[in-house]
């Protein structure tokens, strides 16, 4: 399970020429400051050559390994976690989008079918930062799994907020970071306390 996680995630960072690199890049580092995780030095092919002799089947490109990544993590977590994350998501739609929150009821595809154009570009910022925050604190948490040891408290937090700025880099544009920023700290906040909880309680 490590093993596959660690494959997907130095293929994602070695695939310069992709959106998802300077994310992963910013994953693999924030690990090697805090002494979590020593990136490789293998290329692309040779990563790809490393997951064939692992019998580990092979992304064919970028959006797949994030699929194939998203996967592992989500297995590996506990179920409650798991209810306990979806259950946020459609609280924060709630919250953000009262006026629209009764279609919800109905299924999310006619909730998103509702958004008007301001709306839509609200909702896909906040899945996206969901998303990559999620996947990044489900790594931690994996990893976590095998050195319980080194991968503390504080280092969940030190991983959480650099990801966290990274994200808003990457994701918003000036104006929209200054919309955005505040609750996107609080809505960090949140998150940490979730997987802390399943972590260290």
């Amino acid at each position: 399970m490590k093993k596959e996680t660690i494959y997907l995630i130095e293929y994602l960072r070695k695939s310069i020429h992709t959106p998802e690199h300077a994310f992963y890049e910013c994953i693999a580092q924030t690990l090697k400051a805090l002494e979590l995780y020593h990136p490789s030095r293998y290329t692309l092919p040779q990563i790809l050559s490393l997951m064939h002799h692992q019998n580990q089947t092979a992304p064919k490109d970028a959006q797949e390994a994030v699929k194939m990544l998203d996967s592992l993590l989500e297995t590996a977590l506990p179920l409650p976690l798991q209810e306990a994350k979806k259950t946020l998501f459609m609280t924060l739609l709630h919250s953000n989008f009262p006026k629209k929150k009764s279609f919800l009821t109905v299924s999310l595809e006619l909730f998103l079918s509702q958004l008007e154009p301001v709306e839509k570009s609200i909702y896909e910022n906040l899945l996206a930062y969901v998303s990559g925050l999620n996947r990044a604190l489900s790594l931690f948490f994996v990893l976590s799994l095998e050195e319980p040891n080194t991968f503390t408290p504080e280092a969940l937090v030190h991983f959480g907020e650099t990801v966290h700025v990274t994200l808003i880099e990457l994701l918003l544009n000036e104006e929209e970071r200054g919309h955005l920023s505040n609750g996107l700290k609080e809505l960090l906040g949140v998150y940490l306390s979730l997987y802390g909880k399943y972590l260290y309680m």
